[in-house]
């Protein structure tokens, strides 16, 4: 997938809901290529173009099998949410309100919780370095009961339309330890590159919820 030459962003990009690379983002550039690791989908398989009006998708290998909302196309204005199909990989085109630049990860969990006690025999704090896509980074302590998500109630809250309103949750276990489970979400949560359901976090694991990337630490207070 290929667009006209310039050296600019555009206001798009992609997120692969299903395929070999589920999860990805990928921003549309005015030049760029853009390699999907799916055997069924062809050299050049489409072109996304900016045009004065909008997007548009060109099927550049003419065998109708580039689908826009389950239909064949050839050519087709995108609009935000459509879903896009190229071989067995699916992706959905963010535009408009969803591609405004990204704000930084912000956590109301934390306010509500400064004036919290410490525990004096809590030993290790557990946190969360969050790393979004222009590389800012940020840490959050983690308390017991922490949900992450694009609605402002999330405890962490991701403002990017690839995230669910409430998207994942981390709970504290009896033993001290900490999971992870993904609130069903529609891009997914990644654990070191896996989709996971449910899974319990190990010292340095990489999360990745929509375009941020997340580690998990513990320290020792």
């Amino acid at each position: 997938m290929a667009q006209e030459p310039s050296e600019y962003a555009t206001t798009a990009y992609l997120v692969i809901q299903q395929g070999p690379q589920a999860g990805k983002r990928l921003e549309i550039w005015i030049e760029c290529d853009i390699f999907l690791e799916d055997l069924a989908v062809h050299r050049k398989q489409a072109s996304i173009l900016r045009t004065p009006a909008g997007f548009v998708l060109y099927d550049e290998h003419g065998s109708g099998d580039s689908f826009v909302n389950e239909q064949p196309v050839r050519e087709q204005f995108l609009k935000d949410g459509d879903q896009l199909l190229f071989g067995n990989t699916r992706l959905t085109f963010f535009g408009h309100e969803g591609t405004r630049p990204f704000q930084l990860a912000s956590s109301r969990g934390r306010e509500l919780h400064v004036l919290r006690n410490s525990d004096p025999n809590t030993s290790v704090i557990a946190k969360l370095d969050i790393s979004g896509f222009r590389g800012a980074m940020r840490s959050f302590e983690l308390f017991p009961d922490m949900t992450i998500g694009r609605s402002r109630e999330c405890d962490i809250f991701l403002e990017d339309l690839a995230v669910s309103r409430l998207h994942a949750t981390i709970r504290q276990l009896p033993d001290g330890g900490y999971e992870i489970e993904d609130n069903h979400s529609a891009s997914g949560t990644f654990i070191n590159g896996m989709r996971i359901t449910r899974y319990r976090l190990l010292e340095g694991d990489a999360l990745q919820i929509g375009s941020s990337r997340l580690i998990f630490r513990r320290s020792r207070a």
